[in-house]
């Protein structure tokens, strides 16, 4: 599995500097203002970024650039970042410096390159620049290097990187819209697509999605079966996600009758199971456990774990109890200092004698650990 396996990020919002050894499943704890919500948006920076969204509208809406710089562009007025992919044959760099510009309160690219080191080479190819500096979009959106094989590589790595939050359920979200029946390659980071990819899986896969159907009702027993059907003109249809109530005959209930915890589950639930072909090569999931009952979030663990083994999974939790589905060392606690964000990877052995009596998530409450307020 290619998986990313060391990142190093400098200067980007509260992360003056750390470097990350990655596993295939890494779950981020901390407090609030710690700095997850930061390193799940340097991931979702770089989306922006491999779509010609970097200036519009990731810098228009989450910036401006002085406040994504660490403590401002007086202190640090460049940020660095360095991304290792681990291939089957070898490992695979994606690197770059974004530097501030007074003027407009953006950045452009001062340094932008890869490189590949195969496995039974002593040294690394030459580094492959993406563009000549100043650029103020991502150089990998330029066709001049597109037929290399390095950068096609981590272009698709990068972007099979996904940022997922089904935070937004309010009545006018697009987890609540009608998608377009043939929006359903993959489920989109909202999940606005959710009622389309069920349909294509329950036509294409329909064992994937009866193990979904079956995995929402352990969850949530009312639910008897989803009801999928397109509507409207022809090469314009559109799928509503519709559903029954166990025990309640042929009336039909609306997405909109979904409370918000339930509306996250079905999301969350579908995302888990879906088959390889579909799931992104990275998958990162912001605060998974919102809204979530107990008994929802031991299912929810399970189904990431499981995940875990067909793509390489970073989430954020601010849930004791949710911690209690990993392993010590799936677990990276986030400290905030000094306004700086340090990352540091539990261990079972640190913890030998604590795991003996209790839980990882009294451990966590006792504050044994950090990552607490």
């Amino acid at each position: 599995m290619n998986q990313l396996a060391n990142l190093q990020i400098e200067g980007f919002r509260s992360i003056q500097s750390a470097a990350l050894a990655l596993r295939s499943l890494n779950v981020f704890i901390g407090a609030n203002g710690a700095g997850k919500s930061n390193l799940i948006d340097f991931f979702r920076m770089l989306n922006y970024a491999l779509s010609r969204g970097f200036q519009s509208p990731y810098i228009s809406d989450r910036g401006p650039a002085s406040r994504i710089l660490h403590l401002g562009p007086k202190r640090t007025p460049v940020i660095n970042a360095e991304l290792k992919f681990t291939s089957d044959r070898g490992a695979n760099y994606y690197r770059f410096s974004l530097a501030h510009v007074r003027q407009d309160d953006t950045f452009v690219f001062t340094n932008e390159e890869v490189q590949f080191h195969a496995d039974d080479h002593p040294a690394p190819t030459l580094p492959i620049p993406l563009g000549q500096g100043g650029h103020r979009e991502s150089g990998f959106c330029d066709q001049a290097t597109a037929n290399d094989s390095t950068v096609r590589f981590l272009k698709g790595l990068i972007g099979r990187c996904r940022v997922y939050q089904f935070h937004d359920t309010g009545v006018d979200s697009f987890l609540r819209g009608k998608p377009f029946l043939d929006d359903n390659r993959y489920l989109r980071a909202d999940g606005g697509n959710l009622a389309a990819v069920l349909l294509r899986l329950k036509g294409e896969q329909p064992a994937i999605f009866d193990e979904i159907t079956r995995t929402i009702q352990a969850v949530l027993p009312w639910l008897d079966h989803f009801i999928l059907e397109p509507e409207g003109p022809a090469g314009r249809q559109l799928v509503a996600l519709r559903w029954r109530m166990t025990n309640q005959g042929d009336l039909d209930f609306v997405v909109g009758q979904l409370s918000d915890g339930s509306l996250r589950i079905i999301a969350l639930i579908t995302l888990l199971l879906l088959p390889g072909s579909m799931l992104p090569g990275i998958l990162i999931i912001d605060e998974p456990e919102l809204g979530l009952h107990p008994a929802a979030e031991g299912v929810i663990g399970g189904l990431i774990k499981q995940a875990s083994r067909s793509c390489q999974i970073i989430l954020s939790t601010q849930s004791a109890t949710f911690i209690d589905n990993f392993e010590p060392h799936d677990v990276i606690v986030t400290e905030l200092e000094n306004a700086r964000t340090s990352f540091n990877r539990l261990t079972a052995e640190r913890l030998k004698k604590w795991l003996e009596r209790y839980s990882l998530s009294q451990i966590w409450s006792k504050n044994i650990i950090g990552g607490r307020p």
